[in-house]
């Protein structure tokens, strides 16, 4: 891990731990959000790690942009997914209640 994304990670899991030591959360809570964010991050760099063959034939035959553009796609598409999981683990929690998701999606 970067010492950027090791820092945002730190950054993250100090906000999580004060909503722990606060009670705003239980302990099940900070372990699945923990859990999530992990899984969030492995989840980009296998997709990255997946994606380097096909990024370079693409940058060879098509040029950068359009490999930046397919890897872009891609990217999003993994963010959009990612994005409905967490939506799901939050309606899992114990204040699931307390918090305004969007419920019609």
């Amino acid at each position: 891990m970067g010492d950027d994304a090791w820092r945002k990670r730190q950054l993250w899991a100090e906000s999580v731990i004060g909503l722990r030591d606060l009670d705003a959360i239980t302990e099940a809570d900070r372990e699945t959000l923990f859990r999530e964010y992990d899984g969030m991050q492995q989840a980009i760099q296998d997709e990255l790690h997946a994606a380097a063959p096909e990024f370079g034939r693409l940058a060879r035959d098509e040029g950068r942009d359009a490999a930046e553009a397919w890897m872009h796609a891609r990217m999003h598409a993994l963010g959009v997914e990612r994005g409905r999981r967490l939506k799901q683990v939050l309606a899992g929690l114990s204040i699931a209640d307390q918090l305004e998701l969007d419920r019609s999606a």
